[in-house]
């Protein structure tokens, strides 16, 4: 069979693999079977949508105590909301109305909300929009803008 190009075979090659090859072979194998069964998302609980509602969890948390502790420290009150009240009826009244009172929107006076009622929530709602219909105006307004509006919806339905 090797004949053709002038080398030799051993027949014992043909037959018998070495015992050392042998090892590393099965311990691969074993080291594999392992690590997978180690690190598999079935074994361990981890999933994609886990973490990234664990990432989404950490951010409403930080961005509740800044907005807790903003309110608390009074900043919320003056140029805030004279900015946000511009700002309101440059970009949202067309939708909600120049009181807040509604029109193609809904009315935004309160005393209950339907994605709730803190400070905290009128951000994310007007950062990232609503499965029924409103947009998100983070890109187009920037986080101060958005902050300044919040300010002005809150400040507005509590007095």
């Amino acid at each position: 069979m090797g004949d053709h190009d002038g080398i030799q075979e051993r027949d014992a090659g043909k037959v018998r693999m070495p015992v050392g090859m042998k090892m590393l072979f099965l311990g691969l194998i074993v080291i594999g079977l392992v690590y997978l069964y180690l690190h598999l998302p079935q074994t361990t609980g981890w999933t994609q949508a886990g973490q990234y509602q664990s990432a989404r969890d950490l951010m409403k948390k930080n961005v509740i105590t800044h907005e807790t502790k903003e309110v608390a420290a009074g900043a919320s009150e003056g140029s805030t909301a004279e900015q946000g009240t511009a700002i309101y009826k440059a970009d949202c009244a067309m939708c909600h109305g120049d009181d807040l009172g509604g029109g193609i929107g809904p009315a935004l006076t309160g005393p209950k909300f339907l994605y709730g009622g803190t400070l905290a929530d009128h951000v994310r709602v007007i950062a990232e929009g609503t499965a029924n219909g409103m947009p998100g105006f983070q890109k187009q307004l920037g986080s101060n803008k958005v902050r300044a509006v919040a300010h002005y919806i809150h400040f507005r339905h509590t007095k």
